[in-house]
């Protein structure tokens, strides 16, 4: 743990020197939750699109309006957290409102009638690959008691690790939880970057190109039932994350002078 805290004390302090990181890095946090979803856009088209508002040629315009929807949401999230609102079960329903608003459909099960798209529980089963997750008439009191959880927890845990064990944890129990019928692990990574952000610490992802090594942390933990397996993956991601960060905000330019010409270019 003492290179990641020396790895994320540097990253902090460089990400200071750089003018609105923040938002910047909302969009690299969107692009990673949303391709772990199937998004195509790579993490350049998703800066374009929202800074320069272009839109990728050949991409599905379903991607676009995932991406849109969980900026939204994540900008939501930071907001709550920063004003240092605790969660509810109804905002954890409008976060994943916010999560699914243009590509959340309705469905008509066993259960009755729900739109995912107005945050509402699914009332059906549902099942990932060979994993299934827990019948639906158990759903509003299983996230009610992980709402409550964290409000008794957040407020004593505002050293890094003690935070992230909470954030990670979370994110475990909303995902194993699967409340909705779509864009629960967007939510359940909202929710980590929630307790991170109340406590000011940098919010993290998962790298979109760890996504089968984080389904399989997700279930070597299910398992085991282990809760260190998923933190000591998180804390891994954090440490990569960090570290490509850092890579990028330390790369250097280079001078290069074209053969016979005056000038040299950066590259």
């Amino acid at each position: 743990m003492k290179n990641l805290m020396e790895i994320k004390d540097k990253y902090v302090e460089l990400s200071k020197g750089y003018i609105d990181y923040e938002r910047l890095n909302n969009y690299l946090i969107t692009h990673h939750s949303t391709a772990i979803e199937g998004s195509s856009l790579t993490h350049t088209e998703v800066v374009l699109l929202f800074e320069n508002g272009i839109t990728p040629i050949g991409k599905p315009f379903l991607h676009l309006l995932m991406e849109k929807d969980h900026l939204d949401a994540l900008r939501y999230v930071l907001e709550i957290a920063g004003a240092k609102n605790k969660l509810s079960v109804e905002t954890i329903q409008y976060i994943s409102s916010l999560v699914m608003r243009n590509t959340g459909a309705s469905y008509n099960m066993m259960g009755g009638q729900f739109d995912a798209a107005k945050g509402e529980f699914r009332k059906g089963g549902v099942h990932v690959g060979k994993r299934s997750f827990v019948d639906y008439t158990k759903v509003p009191g299983l996230v009610k008691e992980l709402v409550e959880y964290i409000n008794a927890e957040i407020d004593h845990c505002g050293d890094y690790i003690s935070a992230n064990n909470l954030a990670f944890d979370a994110h475990f129990q909303m995902v194993s939880i699967h409340p909705f019928a779509d864009g629960n692990g967007r939510l359940s990574r909202l929710i980590m970057n929630y307790i991170q952000h109340y406590h000011n610490h940098p919010i993290t992802p998962v790298l979109s190109q760890d996504k089968a090594l984080y389904f399989e942390a997700l279930e070597q933990t299910r398992q085991q039932k282990d809760p260190e397996i998923f933190r000591k993956f998180m804390f891994d991601e954090s440490l990569k994350y960090f570290q490509e960060e850092i890579s990028m905000m330390t790369q250097e330019q280079v001078l290069n002078q074209t053969k016979g010409k005056g000038m040299s270019f950066l590259f």
